[in-house]
């Protein structure tokens, strides 16, 4: 048995089984807080059908009959035997004198008040209204209430007999359901759910001083005070105050967690956390494909208007003298570079072998072919060497940077001012609306759709799969 359990989920270590503990431990917490928390809102259900859990609880929460109309109800089972054994009897006119006082008090005071069954009171008053002909809104003033009850509790023993059998089908469950609480010393209502929850407080203090040791001596955060602040959602469900018991609720997410990371739990890969994290997956894609092609609009609406060329001249301009001299530096480089004058050598090698054949001048020397030839090209490489070494002296003068900076200067007005500014604009704006075209048409393809099984794993469709395989 142990063996096709360990084939099946694996090792069993201790982390993993107190990570099962403690998940069964915060479900049954959280059920208790629920509970606790929806028992006033659904007491009259538990009163009615599962009386069992009124006389359990109630207690907890200092929960008692309501005097007044345990009362009534009391008076109303009292007078309703004195009606069949003694329908003339002096005690039962004493009961309903009783009862009439006791329905006055009710509609008075109010008793459903404090149990938020106001809707009770008014049931009740629908009730009497009808008994004594009067309309529900005349009972509201204290004399003609005080006349209509009157008139509900007087009459022939038939009157009275029918009466009485009529307010215990009808009011009895609106009477016996009511309670009263009451208030401590501090003036706060009774609760004392804080024994029940006492215990699990306890242990959630214990396991969480525990992982945040662990996490200290682990180095799992940069400093140790970040652990309380990464794990917030359970440092609020820790704090012992009956206000923020809500909180507690938090603790689904460290539940999540750890039912995620369990090797014996199947959440996160169900089909309901597939389908979560899928439909999460389309809104986020979606959202953020509409915010990207908003910006693309945009930037493209800039382009246009020539707002690019605007932001280029201001923050070029007031740099102007840093570009300048990164060109010039540059420049001088360059020139120096041997492997740079090796290429102008080679170059200008090339055009004095045919500059016997092309210039005009040289043709017109008297002097043969075979004569000119040579003594241009060493006159030309020795020219030339000259004027190279010439120049890359000169650079390093202060005359020759001067020369080199006013060149950049020219190169700068002519690439931000010149004739070809306007053209090379034009082309500049163009590719970029194209470029910016070609992301917005990537951007607006819908991936999410797109049937490819390595980047959705788990989608929708296969979900639905494993559902038909189910079945």
């Amino acid at each position: 048995m142990f063996a096709r359990w360990r084939e099946k989920y694996g090792k069993i270590t201790a982390r993993l089984l107190w990570d099962l503990f403690m998940v069964w431990v915060a479900l049954i917490n959280l059920g208790l807080i629920a509970f606790d928390l929806t028992y006033p809102w659904l007491r009259p259900y538990y009163f009615h059908y599962v009386p069992v859990v009124t006389r359990v609880y109630d207690p907890v929460l200092g929960i008692e009959p309501h005097p007044l109309t345990e009362q009534f109800v009391e008076d109303l089972d009292a007078a309703r035997s004195l009606a069949d054994l003694a329908p003339g009897s002096p005690e039962l006119a004493e009961r309903l004198s009783t009862l009439e006082r006791l329905t006055a008090r009710i509609l008075t005071e109010n008793p459903f008040d404090r149990s938020g069954l106001g809707q009770n009171l008014e049931l009740f008053k629908q009730e009497i209204a009808h008994e004594s002909g009067r309309p529900v809104a005349a009972l509201n003033h204290q004399d003609t209430m005080l006349a209509a009850v009157h008139d509900l509790w007087t009459g022939s023993s038939a009157e009275i007999r029918a009466r009485l059998d009529r307010f215990d089908v009808v009011a009895r469950d609106l009477l016996t359901e009511n309670y009263f609480r009451e208030y401590d010393p501090s003036g706060r209502l009774v609760d004392h759910f804080w024994v029940l929850d006492l215990p699990f407080l306890l242990l959630f203090w214990v396991e969480f001083c525990i992982r945040w040791f662990v996490a200290v001596r682990r180095h799992t955060f940069a400093r140790w005070f970040f652990f309380p602040i990464f794990n917030w959602y359970d440092v609020l469900g820790l704090v012992p105050v009956g206000y923020l018991r809500v909180f507690r609720l938090l603790r689904l997410v460290s539940v999540y967690l750890r039912l995620r990371r369990s090797e014996l739990s199947h959440v996160g890969k169900d089909f309901v956390s597939r389908t979560v994290a899928y439909i999460s997956n389309i809104v986020t894609e979606e959202v953020s494909d509409r915010v990207a092609i908003r910006i693309l609009d945009e930037f493209s609406e800039e382009i246009r208007n020539g707002t690019h060329r605007r932001i280029i001249q201001e923050t070029v301009g007031d740099r102007r003298s840093e570009v300048e001299q990164v060109l010039s530096d540059q420049i001088r480089e360059l020139v120096a570079d041997e492997e740079v004058l090796a290429s102008v050598r080679e170059v200008l090698r090339l055009n004095l072998g045919n500059a016997v054949e092309s210039s005009d001048a040289l043709r017109a020397v008297p002097l043969p072919k075979a004569v000119m030839a040579p003594v241009i090209r060493v006159v030309g490489e020795v020219i030339l060497d000259t004027t190279l070494e010439t120049v890359r002296a000169t650079l390093e003068t202060d005359d020759g940077r001067q020369a080199v900076d006013l060149l950049a200067a020219t190169v700068i007005d002519r690439l931000f001012g010149g004739p070809a500014l306007e053209e090379t604009e034009r082309l500049v704006r163009e590719i970029s609306l194209e470029v910016i075209d070609h992301m917005k048409a990537t951007v607006a393809v819908k991936k999410w759709a797109q049937p490819d099984a390595q980047r959705l794993p788990h989608s929708l469709a296969e979900a639905m799969d494993d559902i038909a395989a189910t079945e």
